[in-house]
């Protein structure tokens, strides 16, 4: 079950594609119901790994799939009440961080208590919280971890007053 498009929203309509590194041979590998975005290929290649509606009842409720890079094998990652976003995986491809926002959290908005979570050795039913932060839009919005694959760079945004 998914979210159908509704009316103007561009941002339901949110689809992954993959194109050729000359810039050709653009093509759509998904196309709703409900926005895909924030899409990565694994580092073997084999899979994207994304953050996805389509499995939501309730509006903006995110969570992180992957799908194989032709759109098919198309399987939910995170299944929690929380909005997660952007999945990111180490080089070696045996852990992953994401951006886990608060419950009832529409769209990637910053200024908000966030976590991060890591998911190890592709367990992504216990991934677990390893820094909470005020944070959101830009904190991990692409991929930051080291080449050995043992640290990972994050923004970390200072409150207001």
């Amino acid at each position: 079950m998914g979210l159908e498009p509704i009316g103007d929203d561009w941002w339901a309509r949110a689809f992954i594609h993959t194109i050729g590194v000359d810039g050709t041979r653009d093509r759509a590998v998904t196309a709703g119901p409900g926005p895909d975005d924030g899409p990565e290929y694994s580092p073997d290649g084999e899979w994207i790994y994304l953050n996805t509606e389509r499995f939501a009842t309730t509006p903006g409720h995110a969570q992180i799939a992957r799908m194989k890079p032709d759109g098919t094998q198309f399987e939910q990652l995170t299944f929690d009440e929380r909005v997660n976003w952007f999945p990111h995986l180490s080089p070696s491809g045996e852990r992953a961080v994401y951006l886990s926002f608060p419950t009832g959290t529409v769209g990637h908005p910053a200024d908000l208590n966030v976590e991060l979570r890591l998911v190890e050795s592709g367990e992504w039913g216990r991934s677990r919280t390893i820094v909470e932060l005020y944070g959101g839009q830009g904190t991990i919005n692409v991929n930051s971890w080291s080449p050995d694959g043992t640290r990972f760079a994050f923004v970390d945004y200072p409150l207001r007053d």
